[in-house]
């Protein structure tokens, strides 16, 4: 069974842009929140706005609002400004009954991850990347 990730804004975008989300989501389940879907409507290449067209993804709706209102709380609490994606993404990462992991590269959410002690539950782009085949040095 391929495993559930949870995919931000940025990650989407930069798959894209790379020619590798079809890759990516041959090897995983993708998921994402509806504000993330929303913020993932385009991608640049070639001075060019392409639109994004994700099939295949679960789009969650529901994000239970005392785990974003605890979200919101800790980056205050770490000083730490959080988008809307990132904070509805941590959120149902903290409410998810299923096994999922997060994936962003998101300086602050990354942190927030950390600060929330939420690790063992994210991945950076890498790791995706190299479980869908992808073994380029640089990315």
């Amino acid at each position: 069974m391929r495993k559930l990730l949870l995919l931000d804004a940025d990650v989407i975008i930069d798959l894209h842009a790379l020619d590798l989300f079809e890759k990516v989501s041959k090897s995983y389940n993708i998921c994402l929140t509806q504000i993330v879907f929303e913020e993932a409507r385009y991608y640049k290449k070639g001075g060019a706005k392409i639109a994004i067209d994700i099939k295949d993804a679960t789009i969650v709706e529901d994000v239970d609002l005392e785990s974003l209102r605890k979200v919101k709380s800790e980056a205050k609490e770490a000083r730490l400004g959080i988008d809307p994606g990132e904070s509805t993404s941590i959120a149902y990462l903290m409410q998810a009954e299923q096994e999922i992991t997060f994936c962003t590269c998101d300086q602050a959410a990354i942190k927030l991850i950390a600060y929330m002690e939420l690790e063992q539950k994210s991945i950076s782009m890498k790791k995706p990347l190299r479980t869908a085949g992808y073994h380029e040095k640089r990315i």
